[in-house]
């Protein structure tokens, strides 16, 4: 009786042992865009590097330290140069929680001087804390920065309306090569989130990215901040996208309709079968637009 009783208990444990979830292997993948610009996979966030003899320039940190020791370790594999710049695009944790790593590892780290405040300050949404010392910009903007690298002239610039995803965005040109990192200014293929306490709204979005398209022709190369690498057509489909889902949002709240009569509305309906299976249902992204439009059209 006895060992069938072990046997059982032995069966039900191996039973709940092959039963767990496997851990998930980070899965990191460089994609070549030009002959020193890479975009990768597997990130969280479209992190990118320009590389050469001046040294590496990499666009944001990755979503986690795990993934920024991996994407460190895809890197070399590219080039033996050592990473020298971190540019980010914005404050949000999956663009920045790589910081303290490449900062702990002598990267200087560059962004717009509000994206640096709110780092610095405020408590991710994932509720994690501020970022460290170490891992915030050591050089911070205001408007627009070139840094000249690699026979490069990487452009930062802050969008003119100032309030767009966030109110610290930085759009990344790579001028010789004809490449934009748009940061989250532009989510290919998906609704995009939009911070509305950190100062964006839905019309400073479209703002920016048609300031962007009037920096960029057909032949550029468009890093979104999620989603797959781009175009200038795609980039163009989504800003017709928001705004036309701007305009009916913004008419509902002028009839003086809540925010459950307008999601009962349902104002995107028409692209939620393109842009509506990503990580924001229509109506979460109804929300954001609503609440950023009424909290700035009073102004």
């Amino acid at each position: 009786m006895f060992k069938k009783l072990l046997f059982i208990s032995l069966l039900v444990i191996g039973i709940a042992v092959c039963g767990q979830e496997p851990e998930k292997k980070i899965s990191v993948e460089p994609v070549k865009l030009t002959d020193n610009i890479y975009a990768f996979k597997g990130t969280k966030s479209n992190s990118a590097i320009l590389v050469g003899n001046d040294g590496i320039l990499l666009i944001d940190s990755t979503d986690k330290k795990d993934f920024a020791e991996e994407l460190k370790r895809i890197i070399e594999g590219i080039s033996k140069q050592p990473i020298r710049y971190l540019v980010n695009t914005h404050w949000h944790f999956d663009h920045t929680s790589g910081n303290e790593f490449f900062g702990s590892n002598g990267v200087t780290i560059i962004g717009h001087a509000e994206m640096s405040r709110r780092a610095g300050t405020q408590k991710s949404s994932r509720g994690e804390p501020p970022v460290p010392k170490i891992g915030l910009p050591s050089i911070t903007y205001k408007n627009e920065m070139t840094i000249h690298l690699n026979g490069e002239d990487v452009m930062l610039v802050h969008p003119t309306a100032d309030k767009a995803h966030t109110d610290g965005d930085t759009v990344v040109y790579f001028k010789k090569a004809n490449v934009v990192h748009t940061g989250d200014l532009y989510f290919e293929g998906l609704y995009p989130y939009i911070d509305v306490d950190a100062g964006g709204w839905i019309n400073g979005m479209i703002a920016a990215d048609q300031e962007i398209l009037k920096n960029i022709d057909d032949r550029t190369i468009v890093i979104p901040g999620h989603g797959p690498v781009s175009d200038k057509k795609k980039l163009e489909a989504f800003v017709a996208m928001l705004s036309d889902i701007s305009a009916k949002v913004t008419k509902m709240i002028e009839e003086g309709k809540s925010l459950e009569e307008v999601k009962a509305l349902k104002p995107t309906a028409a692209y939620d079968e393109v842009w509506g299976k990503g990580f924001l249902n229509p109506d979460r992204f109804t929300e954001m637009v609503y609440n950023g439009l009424k909290r700035n059209l009073k102004k």
